[in-house]
């Protein structure tokens, strides 16, 4: 993820370079908790139910149902962490043969969909809770929209990340080092 220094924002724009990137250091630990706690709790559920069928020869039940309330979560968050680091959406075809401006601008209006596209999906998700909100898992007895509200939250998450793109790229010199996705932090 790009880092903003005090000498890449222009005079008076530090507020908003901080504010932004508190936003994103927030989504990131956000979506790294997330996805981390939906698969310890799925392991150790999982495990839970290997031993129990093991020793005794019937399932507990419950544990099944985990990935089905879980693995949205730990999907979205992965999603919304790749488009953090820059690896989500990517549109490069064109950006060699524009200059700076052309660049930054192409880049803005692909943040603007993007920001319009997911804060849309996030709406019309609203709806879709309230339609799963009847199904009930029948063991745990939990509301499958509990499950859907990982799109929810995602998209959310989706649409603010590119707010925040957006206004790296505006406030930022060079616009191709916005969410430039480094190989080294991949080691």
């Amino acid at each position: 993820m790009m880092t903003l220094t005090s000498s890449d924002a222009p005079t008076g724009r530090q507020p908003v370079a901080t504010l932004v990137k508190w936003i994103d250091a927030a989504i990131t630990g956000t979506t790294i908790v997330l996805a981390v706690t939906a698969l310890v709790i799925m392991f150790i559920a999982l495990m839970a139910e290997v031993v129990v069928r093991y020793v005794t020869n019937q399932g507990m039940g419950w544990p099944t149902e985990m990935p089905n309330l879980l693995f949205p979560w730990l999907v979205m968050s992965g999603v919304v962490l790749a488009a953090q680091r820059g690896q989500h959406i990517a549109v490069t075809a064109i950006l060699p043969w524009l200059g700076r401006t052309g660049q930054r601008a192409q880049l803005m209006l692909l943040q603007a969909g993007v920001v319009a596209t997911f804060f849309y999906l996030a709406w019309v998700g609203l709806d879709v809770i309230e339609i799963t909100g009847t199904e009930v898992y029948p063991v745990t007895g939990v509301s499958a929209k509990w499950a859907y509200m990982a799109l929810i939250v995602g998209f959310v998450g989706l649409g603010l990340t590119a707010l925040t793109t957006l206004v790296h790229l505006a406030i930022t010199p060079n616009p191709l080092d916005v969410r430039v996705h480094q190989l080294s932090e991949d080691l």
